[in-house]
């Protein structure tokens, strides 16, 4: 299993991946994801921007997408709510395809994102969640991440989750 930068060429791939996680969300009985989210536009940024991952699993095939940034003017407008202190990475978009849901690929997508992080050199990892995504929220809470409560975000009401590497 390895993460790498995805490329404009990967993007038709990511937003199938993508509305396959929107369509497992709703299977799953939540609707985090509206019709639409994320626009291709939001991924060709990610990747413009060098924030774009795909998971590849041992036989080079497309598992998972997240996108990494190291800094989000919203958690940036929302200092007050993290405990901890410092420069963060920021993990957003996170998606397993249908092929791959159910064989521990989100726990390889965490091991490696925060692998990631950390090799920058930050210690932090912040995320958030719907309110209603337990799924995600059962892995957050697995992995260590503190739960800082429901807080709004300019995208709607989410739960703010931090975790020290």
């Amino acid at each position: 299993m390895e993460l790498i930068k995805a490329t404009r060429r990967d993007v038709p791939e990511i937003m199938r991946i993508l509305g396959e996680a929107r369509l497992a969300q709703r299977a799953m009985g939540f609707m985090q994801w509206g019709d639409g989210y994320p626009p291709e536009s939001a991924v060709v940024a990610d990747i413009e921007s060098g924030h774009g991952y795909l998971l590849k699993d041992d036989d080079d095939v497309t598992a998972g997408y997240v996108a990494i940034s190291y800094s989000d003017r919203e958690y940036d407008r929302l200092d007050h709510i993290w405990i901890e202190k410092g420069d963060y990475g920021v993990a957003h978009r996170i998606a397993i395809a249908d092929s791959h849901r159910g064989k521990g690929m989100a726990t390889r997508l965490f091991d490696l994102f925060e692998q990631e992080i950390a090799a920058t050199g930050r210690r932090i990892v912040r995320i958030d969640t719907g309110v209603e995504n337990r799924p995600m929220q059962h892995i957050l809470d697995k992995r260590g991440y503190r739960s800082l409560g429901v807080h709004t975000f300019v995208w709607g009401e989410r739960l703010a989750y931090e975790k020290s590497l």
